[in-house]
């Protein structure tokens, strides 16, 4: 069994829109912090012919509350932000006592040319 670390998290609300010009805005807005296991932090690269992609993986674990089941149910509606970045769910896995929650969650950088 591994190490389990503790971290603190910022979980904002994710709203889309349109703005005057009709180009697609995304506003993220705090909507409360607490603290979860972190597991399993994976980053990635994948290269291909012309570019670069790097992409992250990390797991976090919430205990069950009304707010982190809103969250599993609504998992296009918020983000986590975790060190500073802002990672997007992907997954939500309640435990079967539903004493706790899992999230799978998910960043992308910019392409980058090679």
């Amino acid at each position: 069994m591994g190490i389990a670390r503790y971290e603190n998290l910022d979980i904002n609300n994710v709203v889309n829109g349109v703005d005057a010009f009709g180009q697609y805005t995304t506003t993220l807005t705090k909507w409360y912090s607490t603290r979860a296991t972190v597991q399993d932090v994976k980053n990635g690269l994948s290269i291909t012919k012309d570019e670069r992609v790097y992409t992250d993986l990390v797991r976090f674990i919430l205990n069950y509350t009304p707010n982190t089941k809103l969250i599993g149910l609504n998992q296009n509606l918020y983000a986590i932000n975790y060190r500073g970045q802002d990672w997007r769910i992907t997954d939500a896995i309640e435990s079967n006592d539903r004493m706790t929650i899992t999230f799978l969650a998910y960043r992308n950088d910019p392409i980058t040319p090679v």
